[in-house]
Protein backbone atom coordinates (compact mmCIF):
# COMPACT_ATOMS: atom_id res chain seq x y z
CA UNK A 1 0.00 0.00 0.00
CA UNK A 2 1.38 3.88 -0.78
CA UNK A 3 2.32 5.48 2.09
CA UNK A 4 -1.09 7.95 2.54
CA UNK A 5 0.63 10.19 5.24
CA UNK A 6 2.72 11.48 2.37
CA UNK A 7 2.41 15.31 2.63
CA UNK A 8 -0.59 16.43 0.27
CA UNK A 9 -1.22 13.30 -0.49
CA UNK A 10 -4.34 12.88 2.01
CA UNK A 11 -6.35 15.63 1.15
CA UNK A 12 -6.15 14.36 -2.76
CA UNK A 13 -7.43 11.23 -1.68
CA UNK A 14 -9.95 13.25 0.46
CA UNK A 15 -11.02 15.35 -2.30
CA UNK A 16 -12.00 12.39 -4.63
CA UNK A 17 -14.91 11.57 -2.46
CA UNK A 18 -16.61 14.62 -4.00
CA UNK A 19 -16.70 12.49 -6.92
CA UNK A 20 -18.22 9.34 -4.60
CA UNK A 21 -14.48 7.48 -4.87
CA UNK A 22 -13.33 6.27 -1.63
CA UNK A 23 -10.03 4.78 0.10
CA UNK A 24 -11.08 1.03 0.78
CA UNK A 25 -8.93 -2.38 1.64
CA UNK A 26 -7.71 -4.22 -0.99
CA UNK A 27 -10.22 -7.27 0.32
CA UNK A 28 -12.67 -5.09 0.42
CA UNK A 29 -15.63 -5.30 -2.08
CA UNK A 30 -15.14 -3.54 -5.69
CA UNK A 31 -11.78 -2.47 -4.65
CA UNK A 32 -10.05 -1.33 -7.42
CA UNK A 33 -6.08 -1.03 -7.32
CA UNK A 34 -4.76 1.82 -8.71
CA UNK A 35 -0.49 2.61 -9.17
CA UNK A 36 0.95 5.77 -7.27
CA UNK A 37 3.47 7.63 -9.18
CA UNK A 38 4.45 10.76 -7.62
CA UNK A 39 6.33 13.67 -9.32
CA UNK A 40 10.14 14.36 -8.86
CA UNK A 41 9.57 17.73 -8.60
CA UNK A 42 6.89 18.74 -6.87
CA UNK A 43 4.01 16.86 -4.71
CA UNK A 44 1.40 15.75 -7.62
CA UNK A 45 0.80 12.57 -8.07
CA UNK A 46 -1.42 10.38 -10.91
CA UNK A 47 -3.41 7.18 -9.69
CA UNK A 48 -2.96 4.46 -12.76
CA UNK A 49 -6.00 2.14 -13.00
CA UNK A 50 -4.61 -1.16 -12.81
CA UNK A 51 -7.24 -2.38 -15.59
CA UNK A 52 -5.45 -3.40 -18.18
CA UNK A 53 -2.67 -2.26 -20.73
CA UNK A 54 -5.38 -0.36 -22.63
CA UNK A 55 -6.12 1.51 -19.57
CA UNK A 56 -2.56 1.92 -18.74
CA UNK A 57 -1.48 3.68 -21.93
CA UNK A 58 -3.99 5.98 -21.88
CA UNK A 59 -3.52 7.33 -18.42
CA UNK A 60 0.18 7.86 -19.09
CA UNK A 61 -0.63 10.00 -22.44
CA UNK A 62 -1.44 12.51 -19.21
CA UNK A 63 2.03 12.74 -18.22
CA UNK A 64 4.34 14.97 -21.07
CA UNK A 65 7.58 14.90 -19.58
CA UNK A 66 10.18 17.60 -20.33
CA UNK A 67 13.44 16.27 -18.80
CA UNK A 68 15.42 13.31 -20.64
CA UNK A 69 15.36 11.72 -17.34
CA UNK A 70 11.60 11.95 -16.90
CA UNK A 71 10.81 10.74 -20.81
CA UNK A 72 13.17 7.91 -20.44
CA UNK A 73 11.34 6.83 -16.96
CA UNK A 74 7.97 7.37 -19.01
CA UNK A 75 9.15 5.14 -21.94
CA UNK A 76 10.52 2.58 -19.71
CA UNK A 77 7.00 2.28 -17.88
CA UNK A 78 4.97 2.14 -20.79
CA UNK A 79 7.53 -0.28 -22.35
CA UNK A 80 6.97 -2.78 -18.99
CA UNK A 81 3.19 -2.41 -19.37
CA UNK A 82 3.28 -3.26 -23.26
CA UNK A 83 4.82 -6.68 -22.08
CA UNK A 84 2.44 -6.93 -19.26
CA UNK A 85 5.29 -6.95 -16.54
CA UNK A 86 4.09 -4.70 -13.50
CA UNK A 87 5.65 -5.24 -10.70
CA UNK A 88 8.82 -3.06 -10.59
CA UNK A 89 6.37 0.26 -11.08
CA UNK A 90 2.92 -1.08 -9.54
CA UNK A 91 4.79 -1.23 -6.03
CA UNK A 92 3.10 1.39 -4.86
CA UNK A 93 -0.75 1.39 -4.69
CA UNK A 94 -4.21 2.35 -3.27
CA UNK A 95 -7.12 0.73 -3.29
CA UNK A 96 -10.39 2.95 -4.05
CA UNK A 97 -14.09 2.18 -4.24
CA UNK A 98 -17.05 3.62 -5.54
CA UNK A 99 -19.86 4.88 -3.04
CA UNK A 100 -23.13 2.91 -3.44
CA UNK A 101 -24.86 4.83 -6.36
CA UNK A 102 -23.11 8.16 -5.96
CA UNK A 103 -19.90 8.03 -8.28
CA UNK A 104 -20.89 10.39 -11.30
CA UNK A 105 -18.28 8.53 -12.90
CA UNK A 106 -19.04 6.24 -15.60
CA UNK A 107 -17.02 3.34 -15.80
CA UNK A 108 -15.05 4.35 -12.95
CA UNK A 109 -12.79 1.90 -12.68
CA UNK A 110 -10.60 2.48 -15.37
CA UNK A 111 -10.38 6.13 -14.73
CA UNK A 112 -7.26 7.84 -14.01
CA UNK A 113 -6.80 10.89 -11.27
CA UNK A 114 -4.15 13.72 -11.29
CA UNK A 115 -3.61 15.41 -8.28
CA UNK A 116 -2.57 18.75 -10.14
CA UNK A 117 0.26 20.99 -9.29
CA UNK A 118 -0.20 22.64 -5.51
CA UNK A 119 -0.79 26.20 -5.71
CA UNK A 120 -4.10 28.99 -6.26
CA UNK A 121 -4.88 27.31 -9.54
CA UNK A 122 -4.44 23.40 -8.81
CA UNK A 123 -7.77 21.25 -10.47
CA UNK A 124 -7.93 17.69 -10.16
CA UNK A 125 -8.08 16.15 -13.52
CA UNK A 126 -9.58 12.78 -14.33
CA UNK A 127 -9.50 10.84 -16.74
CA UNK A 128 -12.55 9.71 -18.07
CA UNK A 129 -12.69 6.24 -20.75
CA UNK A 130 -15.07 5.04 -22.54
CA UNK A 131 -15.98 1.91 -24.43
CA UNK A 132 -12.79 2.59 -26.42
CA UNK A 133 -9.72 4.12 -25.59
CA UNK A 134 -10.43 7.04 -28.64
CA UNK A 135 -13.47 8.05 -27.07
CA UNK A 136 -12.41 9.68 -23.53
CA UNK A 137 -13.04 12.74 -22.02
CA UNK A 138 -11.25 14.58 -19.23
CA UNK A 139 -13.44 16.22 -15.99
CA UNK A 140 -11.64 19.06 -14.24
CA UNK A 141 -12.57 20.31 -10.70
CA UNK A 142 -11.14 23.04 -9.50
CA UNK A 143 -9.77 22.80 -5.85
CA UNK A 144 -10.02 26.77 -4.55
CA UNK A 145 -11.61 30.18 -5.51
CA UNK A 146 -9.15 31.35 -7.98
CA UNK A 147 -9.07 27.92 -9.83
CA UNK A 148 -12.70 28.44 -10.15
CA UNK A 149 -12.02 30.97 -12.23
CA UNK A 150 -9.97 29.44 -14.31
CA UNK A 151 -12.47 26.73 -15.08
CA UNK A 152 -14.73 29.02 -15.82
CA UNK A 153 -12.71 31.07 -18.10
CA UNK A 154 -11.46 27.89 -20.15
CA UNK A 155 -15.22 26.74 -20.77
CA UNK A 156 -15.85 30.67 -22.09
CA UNK A 157 -12.51 30.36 -24.10
CA UNK A 158 -12.97 26.99 -25.74
CA UNK A 159 -16.78 27.71 -27.12
CA UNK A 160 -15.16 31.12 -27.95
CA UNK A 161 -12.04 29.62 -29.60
CA UNK A 162 -14.63 26.55 -31.14
CA UNK A 163 -16.04 28.46 -33.36
CA UNK A 164 -13.44 30.24 -35.25
CA UNK A 165 -13.57 26.73 -37.10
CA UNK A 166 -9.64 27.03 -37.23
CA UNK A 167 -7.99 24.86 -39.91
CA UNK A 168 -4.60 24.66 -38.18
CA UNK A 169 -5.64 22.88 -34.55
CA UNK A 170 -8.30 20.62 -33.19
CA UNK A 171 -9.51 21.65 -29.64
CA UNK A 172 -11.51 19.75 -27.34
CA UNK A 173 -15.24 20.41 -26.69
CA UNK A 174 -17.22 21.14 -23.95
CA UNK A 175 -19.59 18.41 -22.96
CA UNK A 176 -20.29 19.51 -19.76
CA UNK A 177 -20.32 22.03 -16.70
CA UNK A 178 -21.58 21.76 -13.34
CA UNK A 179 -20.44 21.82 -9.64
CA UNK A 180 -19.96 20.07 -6.64
CA UNK A 181 -20.28 21.65 -3.61
CA UNK A 182 -18.60 25.66 -4.04
CA UNK A 183 -16.34 23.48 -6.53
CA UNK A 184 -17.14 24.24 -10.53
CA UNK A 185 -16.03 21.47 -13.00
CA UNK A 186 -16.66 20.74 -16.29
CA UNK A 187 -15.94 17.84 -18.83
CA UNK A 188 -14.28 18.13 -22.45
CA UNK A 189 -13.48 15.87 -25.15
CA UNK A 190 -9.79 14.04 -25.86
CA UNK A 191 -9.44 14.55 -29.73
CA UNK A 192 -6.19 13.60 -30.01
CA UNK A 193 -5.85 9.90 -31.91
CA UNK A 194 -2.64 7.63 -31.76
CA UNK A 195 0.30 9.73 -33.53
CA UNK A 196 -0.52 12.82 -31.26
CA UNK A 197 3.12 12.73 -29.95
CA UNK A 198 4.27 16.06 -27.52
CA UNK A 199 6.50 18.84 -29.94
CA UNK A 200 9.48 20.48 -27.92
CA UNK A 201 10.10 22.91 -30.00
CA UNK A 202 8.28 25.56 -32.63
CA UNK A 203 7.96 24.00 -35.42
CA UNK A 204 6.06 25.22 -39.03
CA UNK A 205 2.41 23.51 -37.07
CA UNK A 206 2.54 25.60 -33.95
CA UNK A 207 3.07 29.22 -36.43
CA UNK A 208 0.49 27.99 -38.35
CA UNK A 209 -2.09 27.70 -35.24
CA UNK A 210 -0.58 31.48 -34.02
CA UNK A 211 -1.02 32.76 -37.67
CA UNK A 212 -4.30 31.93 -37.67
CA UNK A 213 -5.49 32.57 -34.48
CA UNK A 214 -3.84 36.57 -35.16
CA UNK A 215 -6.09 36.31 -38.69
CA UNK A 216 -9.26 35.58 -37.12
CA UNK A 217 -9.12 37.71 -33.86
CA UNK A 218 -6.90 40.46 -34.14
CA UNK A 219 -7.97 43.91 -33.52
CA UNK A 220 -6.31 46.90 -31.83
CA UNK A 221 -6.14 47.27 -27.72
CA UNK A 222 -8.48 49.10 -25.88
CA UNK A 223 -7.77 51.41 -22.78
CA UNK A 224 -9.68 48.22 -21.08
CA UNK A 225 -6.74 46.20 -21.14
CA UNK A 226 -4.08 48.97 -19.31
CA UNK A 227 -7.21 48.88 -17.05
CA UNK A 228 -7.29 45.38 -16.23
CA UNK A 229 -3.37 45.24 -15.70
CA UNK A 230 -3.83 48.46 -12.95
CA UNK A 231 -6.13 46.07 -11.10
CA UNK A 232 -3.49 43.38 -10.83
CA UNK A 233 -1.07 46.19 -10.05
CA UNK A 234 -3.06 47.08 -7.31
CA UNK A 235 -4.18 43.67 -5.90
CA UNK A 236 -0.25 42.06 -6.22
CA UNK A 237 1.13 45.31 -4.48
CA UNK A 238 0.08 43.72 -1.04
CA UNK A 239 2.54 40.92 -0.97
CA UNK A 240 5.23 42.48 -4.01
CA UNK A 241 8.59 43.95 -2.62
CA UNK A 242 8.38 47.80 -2.37
CA UNK A 243 11.01 47.35 -5.45
CA UNK A 244 9.22 45.21 -7.27
CA UNK A 245 5.80 47.05 -7.06
CA UNK A 246 7.78 50.19 -7.78
CA UNK A 247 9.48 48.63 -11.29
CA UNK A 248 5.68 47.54 -12.09
CA UNK A 249 4.39 51.37 -11.42
CA UNK A 250 6.71 52.47 -14.11
CA UNK A 251 6.35 49.34 -16.56
CA UNK A 252 2.49 50.53 -16.37
CA UNK A 253 3.16 53.92 -16.76
CA UNK A 254 5.16 53.66 -19.87
CA UNK A 255 2.80 51.12 -21.81
CA UNK A 256 0.13 54.00 -21.09
CA UNK A 257 2.79 56.27 -22.86
CA UNK A 258 3.21 53.66 -25.72
CA UNK A 259 -0.63 53.16 -26.23
CA UNK A 260 -1.06 56.90 -25.83
CA UNK A 261 1.21 57.38 -29.06
CA UNK A 262 0.03 54.42 -31.94
CA UNK A 263 -2.47 51.56 -31.53
CA UNK A 264 -1.14 47.84 -30.32
CA UNK A 265 -2.84 45.14 -31.69
CA UNK A 266 -3.90 42.18 -29.79
CA UNK A 267 -5.40 38.45 -30.95
CA UNK A 268 -6.85 35.94 -28.64
CA UNK A 269 -4.25 34.40 -27.14
CA UNK A 270 -3.86 30.71 -25.47
CA UNK A 271 -2.22 32.02 -22.72
CA UNK A 272 -0.29 29.19 -21.43
CA UNK A 273 0.71 27.94 -24.80
CA UNK A 274 3.92 25.24 -23.72
CA UNK A 275 4.98 21.75 -24.87
CA UNK A 276 2.94 20.39 -22.29
CA UNK A 277 -0.46 21.94 -23.41
CA UNK A 278 -0.18 21.03 -27.43
CA UNK A 279 0.55 17.70 -29.24
CA UNK A 280 1.25 17.58 -33.03
CA UNK A 281 0.83 15.15 -35.81
CA UNK A 282 1.83 15.93 -39.30
CA UNK A 283 0.72 19.69 -39.59
CA UNK A 284 -1.87 19.89 -37.10
CA UNK A 285 -1.79 20.50 -33.27
CA UNK A 286 -3.90 19.66 -30.47
CA UNK A 287 -4.22 22.63 -27.96
CA UNK A 288 -5.48 21.81 -24.25
CA UNK A 289 -5.80 23.78 -20.98
CA UNK A 290 -7.18 27.33 -22.20
CA UNK A 291 -7.61 28.44 -18.37
CA UNK A 292 -5.18 31.30 -19.08
CA UNK A 293 -6.66 32.45 -22.12
CA UNK A 294 -7.22 36.06 -22.99
CA UNK A 295 -6.51 38.85 -25.16
CA UNK A 296 -3.29 39.93 -25.56
CA UNK A 297 -1.00 41.50 -27.59
CA UNK A 298 0.46 39.87 -30.84
CA UNK A 299 2.91 37.00 -30.27
CA UNK A 300 2.09 36.30 -26.43
CA UNK A 301 1.82 32.60 -27.29
CA UNK A 302 5.30 32.71 -29.39
CA UNK A 303 7.07 34.71 -26.56
CA UNK A 304 5.46 32.12 -23.55
CA UNK A 305 6.61 28.88 -25.38
CA UNK A 306 10.04 30.12 -25.83
CA UNK A 307 10.09 31.01 -22.67
CA UNK A 308 8.53 28.25 -20.97
CA UNK A 309 10.53 25.59 -22.92
CA UNK A 310 14.03 27.74 -22.68
CA UNK A 311 14.39 28.01 -26.36
CA UNK A 312 14.35 31.33 -26.23
CA UNK A 313 17.22 34.13 -26.54
CA UNK A 314 19.05 34.86 -23.79
CA UNK A 315 17.09 36.68 -21.68
CA UNK A 316 19.88 38.82 -20.20
CA UNK A 317 19.36 41.67 -23.22
CA UNK A 318 16.33 42.11 -24.49
CA UNK A 319 17.14 43.62 -27.65
CA UNK A 320 17.15 40.31 -29.73
CA UNK A 321 13.88 39.61 -28.25
CA UNK A 322 12.11 43.04 -29.30
CA UNK A 323 13.84 42.41 -32.89
CA UNK A 324 12.22 39.19 -33.38
CA UNK A 325 8.84 40.10 -31.99
CA UNK A 326 9.40 43.47 -33.58
CA UNK A 327 10.16 41.94 -37.52
CA UNK A 328 7.50 38.37 -36.73
CA UNK A 329 4.39 40.01 -34.92
CA UNK A 330 4.12 44.33 -35.33
CA UNK A 331 5.20 44.92 -38.66
CA UNK A 332 8.26 47.10 -37.81
CA UNK A 333 6.81 48.77 -35.29
CA UNK A 334 9.21 48.61 -32.02
CA UNK A 335 6.70 50.21 -29.87
CA UNK A 336 4.39 47.45 -29.90
CA UNK A 337 6.76 44.61 -29.77
CA UNK A 338 8.42 46.59 -26.70
CA UNK A 339 4.39 46.86 -25.15
CA UNK A 340 4.33 42.70 -26.02
CA UNK A 341 7.90 42.01 -23.64
CA UNK A 342 6.97 44.87 -21.18
CA UNK A 343 3.28 43.24 -20.46
CA UNK A 344 4.64 40.10 -20.83
CA UNK A 345 6.87 40.44 -17.64
CA UNK A 346 4.59 42.49 -15.56
CA UNK A 347 2.02 39.12 -15.68
CA UNK A 348 4.79 37.32 -15.21
CA UNK A 349 5.56 39.25 -11.85
CA UNK A 350 1.62 39.84 -10.94
CA UNK A 351 0.91 36.07 -11.06
CA UNK A 352 3.78 35.49 -8.67
CA UNK A 353 5.33 32.56 -10.68
CA UNK A 354 7.35 34.62 -12.54
CA UNK A 355 10.75 33.43 -13.77
CA UNK A 356 13.39 34.68 -11.57
CA UNK A 357 14.69 36.80 -15.16
CA UNK A 358 11.17 38.75 -15.30
CA UNK A 359 11.88 41.67 -12.70
CA UNK A 360 15.59 42.32 -14.27
CA UNK A 361 14.23 41.98 -18.22
CA UNK A 362 11.56 44.11 -17.09
CA UNK A 363 14.34 46.36 -15.21
CA UNK A 364 16.60 46.46 -18.77
CA UNK A 365 13.24 47.18 -20.78
CA UNK A 366 12.11 50.00 -19.33
CA UNK A 367 15.91 51.13 -19.25
CA UNK A 368 16.78 50.79 -22.74
CA UNK A 369 16.04 53.69 -25.17
CA UNK A 370 13.11 53.92 -26.48
CA UNK A 371 10.49 56.59 -28.60
CA UNK A 372 7.91 55.85 -26.18
CA UNK A 373 7.69 59.50 -24.80
CA UNK A 374 3.75 60.91 -24.82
Amino acid sequence: MFPVTQPGFPGFIEELGLLGIEPCRAADPGATAFAVLRAASVQRWLLVPLQGRAAVADALRMLTPMSRRARLAKSAVLALNGAGLRPVWTRNRIYLKARARTSCLHSWPSAAFFSGTPGPERKITVQLRGAHSRENAYLKLACSPHANTLISNEVRALRSARKLDLSSALLPSVLGYTRFGPRRAYICSDETRPGFNPARTLRQSHFDFLDEMAAKTAAPLSCQYLHDLMQKHAAAAKSLPAAQTDLAARGLETLRRILARSPVHAALAHGDFTPWNCTATGSRLYVFDWELSARQPLGWDHLHFWRSSGTAPPCGDPVPLLRQMQARWHHGSAGSARFLLIAYHLDRIFRRNACPASPEMLQRLLAAPAQDAA
